[in-house]
């Protein structure tokens, strides 16, 4: 019984400094999408918080290490979410598929601050080189996660995609970005979105031709592209 109360202030050291840190990093995160990374004050940040300064040291090194781990943490959340996505399409139809996609962007969406703060972190890592090379990091095994998942769609539904996977998936993953960011503005971006998918991976609907073309007529000009890029000319 003596170890086990010997033990209890302990382990409520480590529980407390773990909210400490859980509330620093939450209130960054609302301060950088309201604010701005220039315009995220450490003082500000402690005093909005209810901690010294010197709590703040005691989790985090310096902005720049909170910063860091605030985008491990976005990015994981966003991949992990992702991840799901792709493991509960596995075998599924190419519209079951879309849906799944559609059903999850949605859902990003609808988290206002999502698409601010991946603009802020974006932008910080186009000033701080250090940065940037951990941004770039996570950003290649997101693209690399999503173009797995058109790969595996190009190969289950027998499709010869005009864009190599690889290209379709930065393609896509920046054209959401855009279209969240710009959600207010934007009807259904989701929708915009897979319908992009679907004629960058040759999967083209009657909704997505343009100018009111017909199927078969959005059909052959894919197939077209699909020339071209075996000749090379794409």
């Amino acid at each position: 019984m003596q170890l086990a109360r010997a033990k209890t202030p302990r382990v409520r050291r480590v529980d407390s400094q773990a909210a400490t840190r859980a509330r620093l990093l939450d209130l960054a995160e609302q301060m950088v999408v309201s604010q701005s990374i220039p315009g995220l004050s450490l003082r500000s940040l402690c005093v909005a918080a209810g901690y010294t300064q010197g709590a703040f040291y005691s989790n985090f090194a310096s902005k720049d290490a909170l910063l860091l781990v605030l985008l491990e943490r976005h990015m994981g959340e966003q991949h992990a979410s992702l991840a799901s996505v792709a493991e509960a399409v596995a075998g599924s139809s190419v519209e079951g598929t879309l849906d799944a996609l559609t059903i999850w962007l949605r859902t990003l969406a609808a988290q206002r601050e999502w698409a601010a703060l991946a603009t802020e972190l974006r932008l910080h890592a186009n000033r701080d080189p250090t940065f940037g090379e951990k941004f770039e990091e996570a950003e290649q095994r997101m693209v690399a996660l999503f173009e797995a998942l058109l790969t595996d769609l190009a190969k289950r539904f027998s499709v010869d995609p005009p864009v190599c996977a690889r290209g379709a998936a930065e393609a896509l993953l920046d054209l959401w970005r855009g279209l969240a960011l710009r959600r207010q503005t934007a009807a259904a971006p989701e929708l915009t979105f897979v319908r992009t998918l679907r004629a960058l991976m040759g999967l083209v609907d009657g909704c997505f031709a343009a100018g009111g073309a017909s199927v078969d007529t959005a059909s052959a000009e894919v197939a077209t592209l699909q020339g071209q890029r075996r000749e090379g000319k794409v």
